[in-house]
């Protein structure tokens, strides 16, 4: 009997504790308006923190436009996340060059690639490597499997793509056999040197002009 005394003289306590404290009681849950909540608790007070919007760079990669007669290279400005210290930015660029052009600028400003694989699968960058400053290896799971001139075209993109990075001047290009042995790929110039086997730069290919790019 006495617990029973205690037990409801702690509840009526706590009734007018609550009642002293201005809140309400209610039989049933109700909605209160955000202009009537604390502050802090507001929709969109000021303590509220949202994430920031994903960082991105603006690389260059350079397309063809086929234009009226021969392909010429288009500068093109791609954007892409920031990548962090420790990866190589070249990797980044070559991916979105191999990947071709997107739709709309197939549609809208004609441009295309010389860089095709021989098979569905296509052309990937298996290693990058820099023996010597201001040269880049690049080893590809296969050469661009076309011939003649625009295989001189997917090596010029390819080329102007990468001395766009201000730390590569010269580019040298190498293929991984199944045994995992790197050979370098014999690069079709618009020389008079034609095809060569060593680090080649934009003075190789004399007869390719930048076009400028889309829209700018």
């Amino acid at each position: 009997m006495r617990a029973s005394l205690r037990r409801w003289a702690a509840a009526l306590a706590f009734g007018l504790l609550v009642a002293s404290c201005g809140i309400p009681l209610d039989d049933e849950p109700i909605v209160i308006a955000n202009d009537e909540l604390p502050q802090v608790l507001q929709t969109g007070s000021s303590t509220t923190t949202t994430l920031p919007d994903l960082l991105s760079e603006a690389v260059t990669i350079y397309l063809l436009d086929p234009g009226d007669g021969e392909a010429q290279l288009a500068r093109v400005e791609r954007q892409v996340p920031v990548v962090d210290a420790g990866t190589e930015i070249a990797g980044v660029i070559l991916m979105q060059l191999l990947a071709g052009p997107t739709s709309e600028e197939q549609l809208e400003a004609n441009l295309t690639s010389a860089i095709v694989a021989s098979d569905e699968a296509p052309i990937s960058v298996v290693n990058l490597e820099r023996p010597v400053e201001n040269q880049l290896v690049v080893v590809l799971s296969e050469a661009p499997a076309i011939e003649g001139s625009d295989r001189t075209a997917a090596f010029a993109q390819l080329v102007f793509t990468l001395t766009e990075l201000r730390n590569v001047d010269q580019v040298r290009f190498a293929v991984r056999d199944e045994n995992g042995n790197d050979e370098d790929i014999s690069v079709s110039t618009g020389s008079d040197e034609g095809d060569v086997r060593r680090a080649v730069d934009r003075t190789d290919f004399p007869s390719f002009q930048i076009l400028q790019s889309p829209g700018g």
